[in-house]
């Protein structure tokens, strides 16, 4: 609504200026001045017009409709420009150079977001690049939502923590932004999860044969089942903890059915750091729902901590008053 009554308000404004223009240059023709304010009249209604009738198409997810009523607005706006002209005969004056002049600037001055909107507008309509009920991000805008409404100049979005941003169309043709749909939709591998997990490097060692057959053996393998994910030639004295633990939890990721086996699957050490030596999960998972991706994802974390300890291996952390307490042996 606010945005209407600018536009009403812009044209009334360029009337207003136009009206000085022309009488500056050219003597007052009550004719004249009638057709331009009927005129003005039926731009400024059919602009309303439009601008409801996009709110409505917004809310029903029709987007051609939406397109074709930002192209209307465009039209009669040209429409007025190409009336004013021709209603007092400006072509025709010796000064029409100086008067273009000053029309083109306070349409280059009024117009000047609307502009900038057309050239993204078109863009994204005609790449199938944006649509309403799109889940979009906007890193520059801190803006992560589903879009609700798109005009010549702006971008309405409902973000996830309930909160609305209205961002410049123009902004998702010169900054960066991510469309999410194709995945939500389910039209992608699923969803990426690329997860580190820093490993204690004090706890990397090789197996002892006991650990070795315990990992082996029928009881632990009940309720574990670690030999249906780690083949058991690989589970052996000597072996190396981190290495097992890597390939099993590979396996793991490979027969687990919510998770994707394309386009990548990689279960791998990255760059160690102060704490540790990180563990990257990076996986795909096969999902339509952000609330579905989140609990498949805690589920994941839960497993590699809960699996850690089966090879003898541990997460770290930064020291709390409870390791301190367990290494005096006295109570803080």
């Amino acid at each position: 609504m606010k945005n209407r009554w600018w536009s009403f308000v812009g044209v009334l404004f360029m009337v207003l200026l136009a009206m000085l223009i022309v009488a500056y240059y050219k003597d007052n023709n009550v004719a004249s001045w009638l057709k331009i304010s009927t005129l003005t009249a039926g731009v400024t209604f059919v602009i309303g017009l439009c601008g409801t009738l996009t709110n409505i198409f917004s809310l029903r997810k029709k987007e051609s409709g939406i397109t074709w009523c930002q192209i209307i607005i465009l039209l009669v706006i040209g429409v007025w420009i190409i009336g004013f002209v021709m209603i007092f005969d400006i072509q025709k004056s010796g000064s029409s150079t100086v008067v273009f002049g000053i029309i083109g600037g306070l349409l280059s001055l009024i117009f000047q977001d609307k502009i900038k909107g057309v050239v993204t507008f078109i863009h994204l309509r005609s790449n199938n690049l944006l649509g309403i009920g799109d889940w979009i991000k906007v890193p520059k805008y801190n803006v992560d939502g589903v879009v609700r409404k798109v005009t010549l100049t702006t971008v309405t979005l409902s973000n996830w923590d309930t909160t609305t941003s209205t961002i410049p169309i123009s902004a998702l043709q010169s900054d960066h932004f991510i469309n999410l749909q194709y995945m939500s939709d389910g039209k992608t591998y699923g969803w990426r999860m690329s997860q580190s997990y820093i490993i204690d490097t004090d706890s990397f060692r090789p197996i002892t044969n006991e650990e070795a057959e315990q990992l082996k053996s029928d009881e632990f393998n009940k309720s574990h089942n670690i030999l249906g994910f780690l083949p058991e030639e690989e589970i052996k004295e000597g072996a190396f903890n981190a290495s097992i633990y890597r390939l099993y939890l590979y396996h793991w990721m490979m027969k687990n059915p919510r998770i994707s086996q394309k386009p990548r699957l990689n279960i791998r050490w990255i760059d160690q750091v102060d704490g540790g030596m990180p563990l990257l999960v990076y996986v795909f998972i096969i999902t339509d729902s952000i609330d579905d991706y989140e609990w498949q994802m805690s589920l994941i974390t839960e497993h590699v901590a809960e699996s850690l300890r089966w090879f003898g291996l541990r997460l770290y952390q930064h020291p709390t008053s409870h390791d301190y307490q367990q290494r005096k042996g006295v109570e803080l």
